[in-house]
């Protein structure tokens, strides 16, 4: 059912980003992790996703301006 949905999870935290994306794989989501602001970006230049959870405190780029840029 949620097979073809995509998200990006961007954790800089290595072990919560591990589990939120075990979470939702075993929820029948398609994941993908970015672990800084600049590799969020990135993927999401390179792809198109149904919903970002996004930390605000990144590495890099932070998640204000990362959202900045995408509106």
């Amino acid at each position: 059912m949620n097979q073809n949905i995509q998200l990006l999870v961007v954790e800089d935290d290595s072990d919560i980003n591990r589990l939120l994306c075990e979470i939702l794989r075993k929820e029948g989501y398609q994941v993908r992790s970015a672990y800084s602001g600049t590799e969020a970006k990135m993927c999401l230049e390179q792809g198109d996703y149904h919903m970002v959870l996004l930390d605000l405190m990144l590495p890099g780029m932070t998640g204000e301006t990362l959202i900045e840029e995408l509106r």
